[in-house]
């Protein structure tokens, strides 16, 4: 179950450490691991009712090539931190909490970001890894879904694959939501995986999953493939996947091909880009609002691509649908 925790009351607390501690558990971390894990979740969660009254909770795990990692989120529109050095300080907390200052939180971290203004509020992701992490290919992928509110599973689903050679996403969207909408995107899931798997050639894995699901309810997809070392992006789109690309240049909104998968075969619509170091990429469903440039809070882009996602799928949530997105930047320039 992946749902937006509401952190609007003190019971929060109790609500969010417990789901914590229970994914850390089921992990297989240890068990000092899991008592400061729950320490974080009950200091970041105390904060938030503190600083904003009321904000989100996410917590996630995730496992891509061999790694396993939670990650918990905590998002709210309060006024921000407005010294945020001081708040690092050992210390400086919440009241009723453990007495510990954003520093100490950030030390039991794993990984630790945090985007704060007086006009966005703030986002805070830690993270804490049970295998080891995929080493560094010079791209920073991540990616996060969420459910309908009054949903149990989620329609929105993704493959994720890191290797030394190559940067494999597939984000679809099930049609509707909730167990057949779910249904329906494990089924695009499992034709990706009949058809060998995400590969060089977006749109020819586009065409053999399409040609297996003719017929069937549907959905929406974007693949990407991004080569390592020359940071050649391939591309191919099918209904209402947004994907953004965002550089030197400004911003670039990828086209796609009208339809969606179980009508009839088709490649969608197929582009090569060259990508540079710092670019950031963007795919997100229509669970979330249509993300512009005016959308783009001062400083956030510079984050983490985990705060990025964390701050769109809280603040650009419609609500009414399953979300997902995948944010990805470019660490490091092309080799030729």
């Amino acid at each position: 179950m992946n749902q937006w925790v509401e952190i609007d009351d003190r019971s929060a607390v109790a609500v969010i450490r417990r789901l914590a501690r229970r994914h850390a558990a089921e992990m297989g971390l240890p068990e000092q691991r899991i008592d400061e894990l729950a320490i974080v979740a009950s200091e970041a969660t105390t904060n938030v009712l503190r600083y904003a009254d009321r904000g989100r909770a996410l917590i996630d795990v995730q496992r891509n090539a061999g790694s396993e990692r939670l990650v918990m989120i905590f998002t709210d529109r309060g006024p921000g931190i407005s010294d945020i050095d001081r708040m690092f300080q050992d210390g400086e907390s919440s009241t009723d909490s453990a007495g510990l200052g954003l520093g100490a939180i950030r030390r039991l971290s794993d990984t630790f970001d945090i985007y704060s203004s007086a006009e966005s509020g703030t986002t805070m992701v830690c993270t804490f890894t049970a295998r080891p992490e995929v080493p560094e290919l010079g791209i920073d992928a991540v990616a996060l879904r969420v459910c309908h509110p009054q949903e149990q599973v989620c329609g929105d689903d993704f493959q994720l694959r890191q290797t030394r050679g190559a940067t494999d996403v597939l984000l679809c969207d099930g049609l509707g939501h909730g167990p057949e909408a779910a249904a329906a995107a494990e089924e695009v899931m499992e034709a990706a995986r009949r058809a060998g798997g995400l590969s060089q050639d977006p749109g020819a894995t586009m065409r053999k999953i399409t040609e297996q699901l003719v017929g069937r309810r549907g959905a929406v997809a974007a693949i990407v493939h991004i080569a390592h070392p020359e940071m050649t992006m391939s591309y191919a789109g099918l209904g209402n996947i947004s994907t953004l690309l965002i550089g030197a240049q400004g911003v670039r909104r990828m086209a796609v091909r009208d339809g969606r998968i179980g009508a009839g075969p088709t490649h969608g619509y197929e582009e090569k880009v060259e990508l540079a170091e710092g670019d950031l990429l963007i795919l997100h469903s229509d669970g979330l609002k249509t993300l512009r440039e005016a959308h783009f809070p001062p400083g956030l882009l510079k984050k983490s691509p985990m705060v990025i996602a964390g701050f769109f799928l809280d603040r650009a949530f419609r609500g009414r649908d399953d979300a997902s997105i995948v944010v990805m930047r470019i660490t490091r320039g092309p080799e030729r």
